[in-house]
């Protein structure tokens, strides 16, 4: 069986991803008005067939006739010219006129039609002539497409009939494509000679598909299941290796809760070891237990094999595609079969194999050594060298700044401890590693798995030494989370037991200046700040110092001191930066970008944010904790000050291959609120189930994912799912946080106050919501006394959300008062003052439609026109939905029971009554076509009629297109 050739049943047919170049070219080719041959060669499920369906699917869009068959694996005894057949079978099916034309202009076809239209006996030489004569009639006509599909199962006369229409170039338009499995041509495969022949004619490319990369394959998994993130991605990712079909495979696998191989799959994997002899199965089983790569003489150690038989075996092995050089070593070619192989030994088999690669790494030093004595020792049963072995690759991962391998690696030898009471040499015990692994697990942005796992650390019999040590770690993950829980009791306990100045103690005091600092306690943080950096600089402790002086840096910043605060950062930054010190320069780095951030120096902080970022990435600490909440940020400021080429960019972890935590969540939800921006509400209320998890653990993610969730449910008029959500958010971060009144509840009332304007404004009755809604506004306002002491973000969505309160006012009732547009106009001015673009053109987009219902046409018109140009330049489908291309400016809709048409859907009923379809009218308007069908849908119902004839006469007897 084919694997190209077959859509797994459970998966619906998988996104095209990753192979953008070579369908260009192909498409490029049999549209081109030339002839061409390309050779379309890939391993088994790397995506051949999947291309040529779409290569077919636009050829024919664009007017191409095509011809395709397949060859089966029928041996050399099979039916010659299968796929020839095939064709004409489609023809005769498809275009009977032309079939019986072709049988009759050339009768050398007679093997190809069926008894009674052009069946008689012929020559070879004649046949192959007719129907090289048959194709240059068909190019012709209009540009031809062949494609002979599985040429590696091609018959004898198959093979040659391709070599002679290779060899003969046709001379019309006429494009042939004929795809093979590279991996099933072994040393003695027939197809070999014929390719490496062709590959020599003038005018035949050869083009091999590569395996996809890591980012394709998310994003092939991420389309075909889009609630599927995190690790259970990066682990199909990880085994496909590439490959489509098997991460389709594995996909399903997963759906229906199967850890290992899907059964089909292992048995078509394990078809490839039919073929092999002893000596290369033994080969074969023995690399598959070593998990990774294997070297000639590690195969010597494990089996009982001798040179001669292990040479033989290897030789065979990579003959038949199953293994292949990699370096001086070899891995399998798939690493799925690797995995196939390894289920089919018998247990004993896997612990014999197992104990002699312990035996054989015992004594060896080499990178990676550790944790591959720790797999083997693991499966083998030797516990305690296991866990010896785990601690001991723990620690070289954190030296080669690979912080989630370590954690693993902890969590491997911390599950051994739990379950068999054991000391490690050194005394290396279970407190130990837990301190350890929870460092890891803070460094790899998985703060969350620290907490959980020091929260089942006794403190009873620790001295005060390692009592202070624990505080230190349980400080460390708190302080990179939105928990709410104080650290400063804990703190003050631990320290007061302390003896003396000592590391420990100014390490303890600068964690205790950062508690009183979230909780607001910020004379107390000052003074405590103020002792670290004392005791830290009497000791010499640089890095315990620029902790001291970041916190005060970051105070200076809430006392409105932005010189002073950015000065202090600087010199942190700057003598980490001479030391050495990364955590020291990233901490203050991500102080600074939000400093800048609280002083409403939006566009500076999205570029302190991108900066540090970027100097993250050279340090090799991308996914350290500052570093992925600053990635967070920098995207966060990058959507809302319109530079969404730079959130897009923030936003791709692909390379970090962080675990699924709340960090992920947070940014997951800075992705929303682009999705929302750029009118892809689909994929915004996909994320919703996705963060909903996250809501407890991560402010965040209610604030920027809720918040986006909440707009697109307003937007397309869900009221009753608007308000839910709403209420859910505000809520959570109440019940959790503690928190009634939070800043980004001004703009959470401001966004459902006005999509309940709209609504009212559209017929609905009037909100009683709204007073509710605008008093939790001014409330979270009135509480810092004086409106000036609000940020520059919230100060204009207080605007907003003052602005959308009179208009529900209006409610599209009469002309609006001059207090309504001028509220509305303080709302444009503050979102410009803070260059939020895209919030600016909604605001520019209401304040059109009330002036336009004032009469003001020219006003309206202008700001339409601003709205517009926003929108062209973000890419906001949203606004330019609204406004239209021309800058439209939107009229409220008619409350008589009528909905009015949208400036967009006027501009789509221009192009339907011009007889446009729904491509053409997505290529004008520079949408989808999928977008364009939902205008006209919507155009339909709003018009009440039925088909798109019926629209354009009525939209030209009431004048709907002046």
């Amino acid at each position: 069986m084919d694997t190209d050739s077959v859509t797994p049943s459970p998966i619906d047919r998988s996104p095209l991803v990753g192979r953008a170049v070579e369908l260009g070219d192909l498409v490029d080719r049999a549209t081109g008005g030339t002839a061409s041959a390309v050779l379309l060669g890939g391993d088994a499920g790397v995506g051949k067939t999947r291309l040529l369906t779409e290569l077919i699917a636009r050829s024919r869009e664009q007017g191409v006739r095509v011809l395709s068959g397949h060859c089966l694996d029928l041996g050399e005894s099979g039916s010659p010219y299968l796929p020839l057949r095939e064709m004409f079978d489609r023809l005769q099916l498809d275009e009977p006129e032309t079939a019986a034309s072709l049988a009759e202009a050339f009768p050398g076809l007679g093997p190809l039609y069926p008894a009674g239209l052009a069946a008689h006996q012929v020559d070879r030489g004649d046949f192959l002539e007719a129907l090289h004569d048959a194709l240059t009639y068909l190019g012709h006509e209009r540009p031809l497409l062949v494609v002979v599909e599985d040429a590696h199962w091609a018959d004898r006369s198959s093979r040659g009939l391709l070599t002679f229409l290779l060899s003969r170039r046709i001379p019309s338009p006429v494009t042939i494509v004929v795809s093979y499995r590279a991996d099933d041509l072994h040393r003695k495969h027939p197809l070999r000679r014929d390719l490496a022949e062709w590959s020599r004619l003038p005018g035949v490319t050869r083009v091999v598909l590569p395996p996809l990369a890591d980012a394709d394959m998310r994003g092939l998994v991420v389309g075909l299941r889009p609630g599927l993130v995190g690790a259970a991605t990066e682990d199909i990712v990880a085994r496909a290796d590439g490959n489509p079909f098997f991460a389709e495979e594995l996909l399903a696998a997963h759906d229906l809760g199967k850890a290992g191989l899907p059964g089909d799959l292992a048995d078509l994997l394990l078809l490839r070891l039919d073929s092999l002899g002893d000596a290369a199965r033994t080969v074969v089983r023995a690399a598959s237990v070593a998990a990774r790569s294997v070297t000639h003489d590690g195969l010597g150690h494990i089996t009982d094999l001798s040179v001669t038989e292990v040479d033989d075996g290897l030789r065979a092995a990579l003959d038949a595609n199953v293994l292949m050089p990699s370096g001086q070593n070899y891995v399998f070619r798939h690493a799925l079969l690797g995995e196939a192989v390894y289920d089919d030994l018998l247990p004993g088999e896997r612990v014999r194999l197992h104990r002699r690669y312990v035996d054989s790494l015992s004594d060896r030093e080499f990178p990676g050594a550790a944790a591959s004595l720790a797999h083997h020792a693991h499966a083998a049963g030797l516990r305690k060298v296991a866990a010896e072995a785990a601690v001991r690759a723990g620690d070289e991962a954190l030296l080669a700044a690979g912080p989630a391998d370590a954690a693993a690696h902890f969590q491997a030898a911390l599950n051994i401890f739990a379950e068999d009471d054991i000391e490690l040499d050194g005394g290396c015990g279970r407190f130990e590693v837990s301190l350890r692994a929870a460092r890891a697990f803070v460094l790899s942005s998985d703060p969350h798995r620290a907490i959980g796992l020091l929260d089942e650390v006794s403190t009873a019999d620790l001295s005060a030494e390692d009592h202070g040590r624990l505080a230190v770690r349980i400080a460390e993950a708190h302080q990179v989370t939105d928990l709410p829980d104080s650290l400063v009791g804990m703190l003050q306990e631990v320290i007061a037991r302390q003896d003396g100045e000592t590391e420990l103690t100014a390490t303890l005091l600068s964690k205790l200046a950062r508690a009183h600092l979230d909780d607001e306690e910020y004379d107390k943080a000052a003074e405590v700040a103020d002792e670290a950096g004392r005791v830290a600089r009497d000791l010499d402790l640089p890095s315990v110092t620029a902790d001291a002086m970041t916190t005060l840096g970051r105070l200076d910043g809430f006392a409105g001191h932005r010189d002073r605060s950015l000065r202090r950062l600087d010199d942190v930054i700057e003598a980490a930066r001479i030391a050495g010190d990364v955590e020291a320069e990233l901490r203050g780095r991500h102080q600074r970008h939000r400093v800048l951030a609280r002083l409403g120096d939006h566009l500076g902080a999205r570029e302190a944010g991108v900066e540090a970022v970027h100097r993250a990435v050279e340090l090799n600490a991308a996914s350290t904790p500052f570093a992925v909440d600053t990635r967070t940020m920098a995207a966060h400021y990058a959507v809302v000050t319109g530079e969404w080429e730079t959130a897009d960019a923030m936003l791709d972890l692909s390379e970090l291959r962080l675990p699924e935590s709340s960090f992920t969540a947070v940014m997951t939800a800075v992705g929303m609120q682009l999705a929302a921006a750029r009118g892809q509400d689909g994929d915004v209320l996909a994320r919703v189930a996705r963060v909903r998890p996250m809501l407890t653990r991560e402010m965040m993610v209610g604030v920027q994912g809720g918040s986006a969730a909440v707009d697109v449910f307003g937007r397309q008029g869900k009221v009753e799912a608007m308000l839910d959500l709403h209420d859910e958010i505000v809520q959570t971060i109440g019940m959790v946080w503690r928190l009634r009144n939070f800043d980004a509840r001004i703009r959470l009332s401001a966004i459902v106050i006005g999509h309940l304007a709209t609504s009212r404004i559209g017929g609905a009755a009037e909100f009683a919501r709204v007073e509710e809604l605008a008093q939790a506004a001014e409330t979270v306002a009135g509480t810092r006394g004086d409106e000036r002491w609000l940020g520059l973000e919230s100060r204009a969505w207080l605007a907003r959300a003052r602005a959308e309160r009179a208009r529900h006012d209006w409610g599209g009732v009469g002309a609006p008062d001059s207090v309504t547009v001028d509220l509305m106009q303080t709302a444009v001015d503050c979102m410009g003052e803070a260059v939020f673009p895209y919030d600016e053109a909604w605001s520019r987009v209401r304040l059109a439609e009330l002036l336009l219902a004032r009469g003001d046409h020219a006003d309206a018109r202008e700001q339409a026109s601003l709205a517009r140009a926003i929108g062209l330049r973000l890419g906001a489908s949203p606004i330019l939905d609204v406004v239209g291309r021309r800058g439209s400016a939107p009229a409220a809709p008619r409350r008589d029971g009528k909905a009015e048409l949208t400036p967009r859907e006027r501009e789509v009923l221009v192009l339907v009554a011009r007889g446009k379809t729904n491509g053409d009218i997505a290529k004008e308007l520079f949408i989808s076509t999928k977008t364009a069908s939902v205008h006209v849908s919507n155009i339909l119902a709003k018009l009440g009629v039925s088909t798109r004839t019926e629209a354009a006469t009525m939209a030209t007897r009431e004048r709907l297109l002046d």
